[in-house]
Formats: structure tokens, C-alpha cells, sequence
């Protein structure tokens, strides 16, 4: 038969982790209809993989288009994404999510998602549910898979009261787990938390822990920022002495799952701070140890030393409740800036290593791609400062890349043993606007891991990091006939030279497009080839759980 469209002389990578093989693919209505490996098959229309792997789709397992995905014009300002690879989305993390949407918390969820938002926009939903079928309606470029943050509930059932240490009463918890429960039968995959950033940072284990038996009981997944990253931070006592905080923090994560029965994705396993990245081995002996004695649990990595993140990630849990009246009490500043002189001692990581993308503000612009370093030195003010002009200017929400995350220019023993772990999963942590600089990240993440580090470096072979891109992300978050190349699977293919890609990414350049992706597929469609975007039609399919 003709297929609607044959893929001839494909080496097929299949996303199992099984070795490569030659084959002819045939696509019908979307989907992978069949796979020849000792005949031709023809199409009406056709093209040509010889020299080329194909491989699944990469999916992006942290993704940060939550508040992009509901725009007109998404499919622009997300098209870094698919142009490295990426047809499928997971968002809704670091307890972060769109929905619910309470008329009462529709103002709070506009306050925490300014730093992952392109504009505004009105909220035409309240429920998970209205939510999904709102997107399905306007069309995707990408496929997209949501999770339900803790902090959107949080708002739906708090009100302006999640944004302060005071616990959720009785009650309250009993809310926090029927929307829960009611947003995972909507569609949602499973919860998300950030417990770094408000409201997330207030929260303690006697609040995740119902919710988490929820999730698990409807067979969701929970992922999770840490609350530490860094070997001392302002979220443990003592400050020095003792356990290691990020540690101590994967170290509650993985008792809290083991409690929860929850399956367990810790988001974004990083390193911050030079003087931390002598705890990774520490921290992934604790994982194997964990996945060892039944806990289902794994991890997710980027391949950068940088990464995206708010300004007032770095501020303690004091700081954060109060921020407004805090930001410009001279007391609360000087007790501040000791504990943050404490922490760039005791890390080693110093106003140099952060990095404005965007400060949100008229006035921040021209400061925009410099570190607080040079930041300083051109308002004339101390580095402290400084962040806190920005941070105050922006009113907590500027957006900053920082540095030594898992290393530090070549020095990345700790990136690379996180990369090379069966247990680590590939994504790109990246907020994407057109406003701002960028993270490298949003151009080069699938490229680079397939070409600096497996292909170069040989950290694990090609079929092995297109596993950690495809199959393996689908089976930790749960998703069906997606991440592999087989009979009956949506055919959401990349086309790539494995002996060129590359990420093109530098300082200078953050927005080099990647080398190597000669085209993506997503439902059976051509939508990307070399480097540009085709047709105006979009493809992608909002999967719900």
C-alpha cells in the first residue's frame, strides 16, 4: 500500500535503548503504521533518511510554557524548542500551573508566573479540565502534558494567606486534596512542588504528605524542586555544621515518597555553588540506594553550568513571607546581606556568577546580559546592593541565569556524573519569552547531549541518550504511544546527522540555533525542517492523563 508518507533508508534509534537498525518507515493518519526492515516502502509523499537517524520525538520532561501555550502567537515563541528536537512538552512544574483558577486566586497565579510570562493574558478557565480543552481549541505546536502545581492550589484554596508560613488549617487540607484529586481525573499527570520558591517554600511535610497519597493513589507522579541545591542554605539549621542541606533535602524527599507509596521525579538535580559539587556523589548514592529498595524514583538534568530561575531564589523562607515590607526595611536588609555574605563564603558562589535576563522594569533594560558584578559597578553600589535594586525594581519577579551550577566552564565532574546516569532524564528547565536574554538551554539542550556529550565525550551511547530523551521521560510521567518508534505510536519523529549535531550556544551568542536536526515530525507531519519552521498548520495534541 502507499503510505500517506514513507521514510526510506531511516537508521531507525527507537527510544528502548536497543541497538540502532535500518529500516523504512510508514506513516498513516498520524500515527507509525509500519516499519520495514527488509523492503521499500512508498508513500505519496516521501523522504529521504539515508545518512540520517530517526529517532522519536525528544521530550522535554521540565518544561516552563505554561503561561506561553494559552498565547496566540505561542507557536513563535516557542519555536527554539521544536527546532532542536522537542515535540512533547511536560509543564506545570516547580508548583507552577495555570489551573485551578479561582476568581479569588486568578490575581495571586498572575503575581507568581510573571517571571515565566510573556503578557498577560484573561484566564478563560477555572478548572483543569476548561484548561485542556481551551488549548485543544486554539491548537498547539507541540504535544503537551501537565501536572498540577502545589502553589496554584495553594492559591485556589488559601487565598492570599498561601503567601505566609501560617500552616493550611484542617479544612484546608482537605480542599488542597480534593482538587488534587479532582485535577489528576481532569487530564493532569500527577503534582508538581516548588519548595524553593513561595508559596511552596512555606509548606511542610504534614501538608505534602495527603496530597501525595493522592497522587498516588490515582497512580500519578510527584516532581519537585528541592528545597536545597546547595550543601548549606537558609532552609536548615544548623547553617554549617551537620548533613549537607541538598542532602538533607533529597534525603526528605525520598522518606517523604517512601511514606507517600508516590512515584518520585526530583526535578533539575544540580550542584549550585562550587564548594557544593563535592556532595554529588553523596546525593546519587542516595537515589541508587533508594531506587535499590523499591522506591520508584529518578531524576532529571540540563547539560548546562547555568540555569534560568527567579532573583528571589536565593532570599530565606523569613525573607520571602513579607517580601514587599522587607525589600525596603534597613533592618531586614542588613540581616540579609549577612546571611547572603554567610552563603557566597560558605559556597563559593559569588554576585558574578548570576546574570540578568530580563529585570521587568523600563529602567533595568540596559542592565540586561550583565552580571551583578558589572551591574554594580555601573549603579555605582555594592553587589548586594545592587540584587536587592533589582529585586526591589522588579518587585521580586527580574529573571537571572545563574553559574556553577554542577560546575563551572570545564570543570563539570559533577554535571557529567548526573548526565550519566541511567536514572537521569534530559530536559531543558527553560523559560522562553521574547523579552530579555536567553537561556542557552531554549536553543541547544537535545543537541548538545547528543553531540558534546555522547558522541565526544562518551558519557553513553547514541541509543542510550535518545532513551533519556524519549522513552524513559514517557514512562516516568506516564504517557502513552509517545517516545518510541513502533507500530500504532504517534509518529513524532526527529530526523538528525549524528555526526554533526551540535549545540551552537556561547556566552555571547545564547541564541545560536543548534546544527544537525535535519527535520521534525509531530503527528505524522512535517513541521521543521533545516532550521526552519513549516507551514502555519499546528500539530500538536494536548495529552491528557
Amino acid at each position: 500500500m502507499d503510505f500517506e508518507l514513507a521514510i526510506a533508508n531511516a537508521t531507525v534509534i527507537d527510544g528502548t535503548g536497543r541497538p540502532r537498525f535500518r529500516a523504512d518507515l510508514g506513516i498513516q493518519r498520524g500515527k507509525i503504521a509500519a516499519i520495514a526492515t527488509g523492503e521499500r516502502l512508498s508513500g505519496h509523499q516521501a523522504l529521504d533518511a539515508a545518512g540520517l537517524v530517526v529517532a522519536p520525538g525528544f521530550i522535554d520532561v521540565h518544561s516552563h510554557a505554561d503561561w506561553i501555550l494559552p498565547l496566540p502567537d505561542h507557536d513563535e515563541i516557542l519555536a527554539p524548542l521544536l527546532l532542536q528536537g522537542v515535540t512533547t512538552l511536560v509543564t506545570g512544574n516547580c508548583g507552577f500551573s495555570p489551573a485551578p483558577a479561582t476568581e479569588d486566586a486568578v490575581p495571586l497565579l498572575d503575581g507568581y508566573s510573571e517571571m515565566m510570562r510573556e503578557r498577560a493574558f484573561p484566564y478563560r478557565w477555572r478548572s483543569f479540565a476548561e484548561f485542556l480543552d481551551a488549548l485543544e481549541r486554539d491548537g498547539l505546536l507541540l504535544n503537551a502534558a501537565f501536572l498540577v502545581g502545589h502553589g496554584a492550589l495553594r492559591y485556589a484554596v488559601m487565598g492570599g494567606r498561601a503567601d505566609g508560613a501560617a500552616p493550611p488549617a484542617p479544612g484546608e487540607i482537605d480542599a488542597l486534596c480534593r482538587l488534587t484529586r479532582q485535577a489528576l481525573r481532569e487530564g493532569t499527570f500527577g503534582l508538581s512542588a516548588g519548595l524553593a520558591y513561595a508559596p511552596g517554600v512555606f509548606a511542610r511535610n504534614e501538608e505534602l504528605l495527603p496530597l501525595l497519597q493522592v497522587v498516588a493513589e490515582d497512580g500519578g507522579v510527584f516532581t519537585v524542586h528541592g528545597r536545597a541545591y546547595t550543601w548549606v542554605s537558609p532552609f536548615y539549621t544548623p547553617m554549617i555544621l551537620g548533613t549537607p542541606h541538598n542532602v538533607r533535602s533529597t534525603r526528605e524527599l525520598l522518606a517523604l515518597a517512601r511514606q507517600a507509596g508516590v512515584r518520585l521525579q526530583l526535578s533539575h538535580l544540580i550542584f549550585v555553588g562550587r564548594r557544593t559539587w563535592r556532595t554529588h556523589r553523596t546525593v546519587l548514592h542516595d537515589v541508587e540506594r533508594a531506587a535499590a529498595g523499591g522506591l520508584d524514583v529518578a531524576f532529571d538534568a540540563f547539560p548546562y553550568t547555568v540555569g534560568n530561575s527567579t532573583i528571589n531564589v536565593v532570599f530565606p523562607e523569613w525573607f520571602l513571607d513579607g517580601f514587599d515590607e522587607n525589600i525596603d526595611d534597613p533592618r531586614a536588609l542588613r540581616r540579609l546581606k549577612r546571611e547572603m555574605d554567610l552563603l557566597r563564603m560558605t559556597l563559593g558562589l559569588d554576585y558574578r556568577d548570576i546574570t540578568l535576563l530580563w529585570g521587568r522594569a523600563p529602567d533595568l533594560a540596559e542592565l540586561e546580559g550583565l552580571d551583578f558584578g558589572a551591574i554594580a559597578r555601573r549603579l555605582g553600589l555594592s553587589a548586594f546592593e545592587a540584587y536587592a535594586h533589582v529585586a526591589r525594581a522588579s518587585n521580586g519577579k527580574a529573571r537571572v541565569l545563574l553559574g556553577t551550577y554542577s560546575g563551572d566552564g570545564g570543570r563539570e565532574e559533577p554535571l557529567r556524573a548526573a548526565l550519566a546516569h541511567p536514572l537521569c532524564a534530559v530536559m531543558t528547565d527553560t523559560i522562553l519569552t521574547r523579552r530579555g536574554r536567553h537561556n542557552p538551554a531554549s536553543f541547544g539542550t537535545f543537541p548538545r547531549v547528543l553531540g558534546r556529550y555522547s558522541r565526544d565525550l562518551g558519557l553513553f551511547p547514541l541509543e542510550e541518550a535518545v532513551r533519556r530523551m524519549t522513552s524513559f521521560p514517557a514512562e516516568r510521567i506516564g504517557l502513552a504511544d509517545v517516545g518510541c518508534v513502533a507500530e500504532g505510536a504517534w509518529a513524532d519523529l526527529v530526523l538528525f546527522d549524528p555526526a554533526t549535531i551540535a549545540d551552537n550556544t556561547t556566552l555571547d551568542r545564547p541564541d545560536a540555533p543548534p546544527a544537525g536536526i535535519r527535520a521534525v515530525l509531530i503527528s505524522g507531519q512535517v513541521v521543521a525542517q533545516d532550521g526552519r519552521i513549516v507551514g502555519r498548520e499546528r500539530w500538536g495534541r494536548v495529552l491528557r492523563g
